[in-house]
């Protein structure tokens, strides 16, 4: 699913995937993002990776930048 693509994970998982044939994002950013792909490194990275996944689906994010905690509620079938 990573080969060939960008992406940035814990520091413990960077071995796999650069064997893996991922492009690796050195996490100076919180989260990358590459195509429909979103990762991010650490729970630091929440914030940028939830407006990486909110656009993704079409949403928009806005308001304060207050640290307010986020919930998302949905239903899957």
């Amino acid at each position: 699913v990573a080969k060939d693509r960008k992406c940035t994970a814990f520091p413990p998982v960077k071995p796999a995937l650069v064997a893996s044939g991922t492009h690796l994002v050195e996490p100076d950013t919180m989260a990358a993002k590459d195509g429909n792909l979103i990762t991010a490194a650490t729970y630091e990275g929440h914030p940028e990776f939830i407006q990486h996944f909110m656009k993704a689906l079409g949403g928009n994010i806005s308001g304060s930048n207050k640290k307010n905690p986020l919930s998302l509620w949905g239903t899957f079938k």
